[in-house]
């Protein structure tokens, strides 16, 4: 059965010229399509996406020649990422496998992939990144993440196709206020120095970052990426010489921060010994005078506490006044 369609319309009228507008500009972006896609480079991704088949090809090649010494030092060297179970929600865990990167899915509290034993990465949109930082959320998971790898990474991977703002133009400003999402993530980099940001654009160079520095560093552990918690109270990793709660402490102090805590933990036995400390001696140690300033006022400073009248001071203060209305009267 055939369908016809008629157009019915006014010659010269609003509505013809209206559909004749319409068909030229769709006819326009076609040409501008076909000419930009004929000088288009190549994105990353295509070409992401080239290499895995080209891959694919060649080791399916290679299959037949492949001798048993080769098989066995490929399983020597076979590379394993430790991926959380809640990632396998997007394709990335997919994308990391094919590139001939073994996947081991368990349940951890502290990251979402553990590319080494020292490497740790969690991975955020950009919706989830204001998110988390709005909420807090993203504070604790790099306070778990410096504490427990050596190498805490945080990674946002954004749409390339898409533009986005984390900061609208109207608002910019020098100064850093704990209201935008720009300060916040400045404040962070600043409270965690350990920690690394990187910007992926699409999940095709992710796995390309993730290969790169999984390159010659050893394989991680299930077992040790379960032990893992996000819990302050889990005793120090072997690179940490301190007791999280004792550097957290320290930390509280005025005019410490993390660059200059360590001097007081390997100069210092306990807290009683540094209420003793004069200033002096605390300038010695921390090279600053101005810290040691601070630290003294705030150990030594007399705190007073205004006390509250008692009641027979209250009654006798009214029966005062009392009297001497009625002598005014």
């Amino acid at each position: 059965m055939s369908v016809r369609v008629y157009f019915i319309m006014f010659d010269s009228s609003v509505e013809e010229q209206r559909y004749l507008t319409t068909l030229r500009k769709e006819k326009e972006s076609f040409e501008t399509l076909i000419r930009q896609k004929a000088s288009m480079v190549v994105t990353e991704g295509d070409m992401a996406q080239n290499q895995f088949d080209d891959e694919v090809i060649l080791d399916s090649r290679k299959a037949g020649q492949s001798n048993v010494s080769t098989q066995q030092s490929n399983v020597s060297t076979q590379h394993k990422i430790i991926v959380d179970m809640r990632e396998f929600r997007s394709e990335l865990p997919s994308l990391i496998h094919r590139r001939g990167i073994d996947i081991e899915p368990v349940t951890v509290e502290v990251g979402d992939y553990i590319l080494t034993p020292d490497i740790c990465v969690e991975r955020k949109s950009v919706s989830d990144l204001i998110g988390s930082l709005n909420n807090g959320r993203l504070y604790n998971q790099a306070l778990s993440m410096t504490r427990h790898y050596k190498h805490a990474i945080l990674l946002i991977e954004f749409d390339h196709n898409k533009s986005f703002a984390l900061q609208t133009r109207g608002s910019l400003s020098s100064d850093i206020s704990s209201n935008d999402v720009t300060s916040r993530l400045t404040l962070l980099t600043l409270h965690f120095p350990k920690l690394r940001i990187i910007w992926s654009p699409n999940a095709y160079a992710t796995a390309e970052i993730f290969a790169e520095l999984k390159a010659g560093k050893p394989q991680p552990s299930a077992e040790a990426a379960i032990a893992v918690a996000g819990d302050s109270n889990i005793p120090p990793s072997p690179s940490d010489k301190y007791s999280h709660v004792h550097q957290d402490l320290i930390l509280k102090l005025p005019g410490i921060n993390s660059k200059n805590y360590k001097y007081i933990l390997n100069n210092v036995s306990d807290l009683k010994e540094l209420c003793t400390l004069s200033e002096g001696t605390l300038t010695d140690i921390l090279g600053n005078n101005t810290v040691a300033k601070q630290i003294t006022e705030f150990l030594h400073k007399q705190h007073t506490t205004e006390t509250q009248p008692s009641t027979s001071t209250c009654l006798q203060t009214l029966d005062k006044k009392r009297k001497t209305f009625k002598r005014k009267r």
